[in-house]
């Protein structure tokens, strides 16, 4: 059966101009049609109105009526399209895709359209020196009417082969400076479902716990309490996949990939919980982790080189049902990206996966205690309904927005029935008291959204964005007193996921530098604070006595959106890359009363897959891949005794 479906619902109003109907679905599927082989086939065709244009000073945009989607790319003209995905039977394989239009008509460009802008230096908050966008293009830009991308992962539980369709009504001509406009586009894609389905349907567990040798005796306790709540829990010890002669793969990380694929196919798994991170303060890994090169310059204020990526693990297949090996030329260099070459990755989660990387016997027993404590809580109902939200100005941008506050604002609007207590920088200093007396009255989710490094978080006062606030830093959540009331933690900021800090960094670079040396001649990794005794997303997670229950968060630089290059009225900061992230996340639970964590960060990264794949750009590909969840994927969002009927 073919299912349609509607991209970026909700939180992109802005960019979203017309919203699919059941008229709409019902015509999609009379369209799918059986050729004479017996192989199904989607025609698809789009009427498109004339194009529109309106002047902002001396930037052009064009309007397309029936366009849903504004294609906003750093150095390149802002183009509106339609997109669109549907869902295929798991390993289905695309055969051929054919596309008809209407003969182009060619539109003189009476000004210079508006570019996507380039981020700010997010250290310095110096613009970045302009690229002319005619030195980023060559010809027509885009360079065809029609693009697709496909993916397997999880729609609803079910695993799924997405297709995903963006269509270009209007193309830009840099050689002449015109517009190429189509009024017609019919696209017919047929494809060949598989013989036999490539999954056994098996539902012998649900969860399987991943930890090493030492952890599992504290781990027992949470095992009992998962089965007692309905979900059917495995614990291994990650030696023992390492053992077994069947779990081949090229190192420690690829055979944990490859149980979790036996885990799918024998036992029929949806979730996975990796238990473990560096061994104390040293450089061993008790479960290692995968990092990824894909290294985005432009987008960003430096090329990071690598960045941890757990969506590795969560990522399994690939649209047919192979393996995902994230080295598709097997030179053993993992998820590359570069000027030189690009790795084929699927990128889309088969399993909604969390990690807790403790260090040590003492933070998996305060998880343990506080996961175990969070679903059986019967008293959640009053402080479960506050929404802590801290921010501020973020950049000093050409609109002057407030990009904190307004996607603070935003964001509550997408949880009706929560009480907000609000943080923000225009109403005095952000600091270890303003955040506490906050944080404190208990809270079901907390938003930090500004700049980051592995200690620390902060922002900037308004009205121009360049005078920081004191911020909120490690040493400060110490006297944080929550005790149970923890809230599901979203922070936008760089690194404040990088868990691979510890202070033997700290030893190794005076080593290598000399005590001043460190501080001079290594600046980036003194002023990320690689050298602090845990990242800032999991010391919050793991605090005892406090904190939070889980937390989402950026293993690598991390990079929002800036003024508003669309001219739609709202700030791109709300509309791409994080900013898009952290809202959808927010709305699963807020809007569509989505109770399970995993779930829900697993389908923002879906969705964010099928609308922003397409764009092609590196920064897309980093966002989804450091989108780290510090918490159990099988967490219930309130706890069990917590009803969304409370807030109806």
């Amino acid at each position: 059966m073919l299912i349609a479906l509607l991209l970026a619902p909700g939180i992109m109003s802005s960019n979203i101009v017309r919203e699919l109907t059941f008229d709409d679905l019902k015509e999609l599927q009379r369209n799918t049609e059986m050729d004479t082989t017996n192989k199904p086939k989607i025609t698809v065709h789009h009427q498109f109105s004339e194009p529109t244009f309106e002047l902002y000073g001396d930037q052009l945009v064009v309007r397309i009526l029936e366009s849903n989607f504004n294609m906003v790319r750093t150095g390149h003209p802002v183009i509106p399209a339609h997109v669109s995905t549907f869902e295929l039977p798991f390993g289905s394989v695309i055969q051929n895709i054919s596309i008809n239009h209407s003969t182009p008509e060619t539109i003189k460009l009476f000004g210079s359209l508006s570019i996507g802008i380039h981020r700010y230096d997010l250290l310095t908050k110096i613009p970045q020196t302009p690229i002319d966008p005619i030195s980023r293009i060559s010809g027509i830009y885009p360079e065809a009417w029609v693009t697709s991308h496909t993916g397997g992962g999880l729609s609803n539980g079910e695993h799924t082969t997405f297709f995903s369709l963006r269509i270009y009504p209007v193309r830009y001509e840099s050689d002449d400076h015109t517009l190429l406009y189509v009024q017609n586009v019919t696209v017919t894609i047929e494809y060949e479902e598989p013989t036999q389905p490539i999954l056994n349907g098996n539902n012998v567990y649900d969860l399987i716990m991943i930890a090493p040798e030492k952890f599992l005796s504290s781990l027992e306790p949470l095992v009992t309490h998962k089965n007692n709540v309905g979900i059917k829990t495995k614990l291994v010890s990650v030696s023992t996949i390492y053992d077994e002669m069947f779990w081949y793969g090229r190192d420690q990380q690829e055979q944990i990939k490859y149980f979790i694929k036996h885990a799918i196919e024998i036992w029929g798994i949806s979730s996975v919980l990796l238990i473990g991170g560096l061994d104390g303060q040293t450089n061993q890994w008790t479960i290692p982790v995968r990092y990824s090169r894909v290294v985005p310059p432009i987008e960003q204020e430096y090329a990071e080189q690598s960045f941890i990526s757990d969506l590795y693990y969560a990522d399994i297949y690939d649209s047919t049902g192979k393996f995902s090996s994230w080295d598709s030329n097997e030179d053993d260099q993992f998820s590359v990206w570069n000027e030189e070459y690009r790795e084929e990755m699927d990128l889309y989660p088969d399993v909604y996966l969390g990690r807790l990387p403790c260090r040590t016997i003492r933070e998996v027993q305060i998880m343990v205690e506080k996961i175990i404590t969070y679903e059986t809580n019967k008293e959640t109902t009053d402080w479960f309904f506050n929404y802590v939200i801290v921010a501020g100005d973020s950049y000093p941008d050409i609109s002057g927005f407030n990009e904190g506050e307004l996607i603070g604002e935003r964001s509550i609007e997408l949880m009706p029935g929560f009480n907000p207590l609000c943080v923000y920088s225009s109403l005095g200093d952000i600091n270890r008291k303003t955040v506490n007396a906050a944080m404190n009255q208990g809270a079901g989710f907390a938003f930090f959204c500004g700049h980051g490094s592995p200690g620390s978080w902060s922002t900037h006062f308004p009205p121009d964005g360049t005078h920081w606030t004191t911020g909120y830093n490690l040493i400060d959540m110490i006297p944080l007193k929550n005790q149970e009331k923890l809230p599901i933690t979203i922070v936008g900021g760089c690194h404040n996921g990088k868990f691979d800090v510890g202070l033997m960094n700290l030893i190794n670079g005076i080593r290598e530098y000399g005590l001043g040396g460190y501080f001079f001649k290594s600046p980036y990794r003194f002023y990320y604070n690689e050298w602090v005794p845990n990242c800032w997303a999991w010391w919050l997670t793991s605090k005892p006595n406090g904190g939070a229950i889980a937390t989402i968060a950026n293993t690598g630089l991390g990079t929002h959106g800036e003024d508003d290059k669309d001219f739609n009225g709202v700030a791109d900061y709300l509309e791409v890359l994080d900013g898009w992230m952290e809202l959808r996340f927010l709305e699963l639970y807020g809007i569509e009363r989505q109770h399970d964590l995993g779930c829900n960060h697993a389908q923002t990264i879906t969705e964010y897959l099928h609308v922003f794949q397409g764009n092609n750009e590196k920064m897309d590909t980093k966002m989804v891949q450091q989108w780290q969840l510090f918490g159990d994927p099988t967490l219930r969002i309130g706890g069990y005794y917590h009803t969304t009927t409370d807030i109806l």
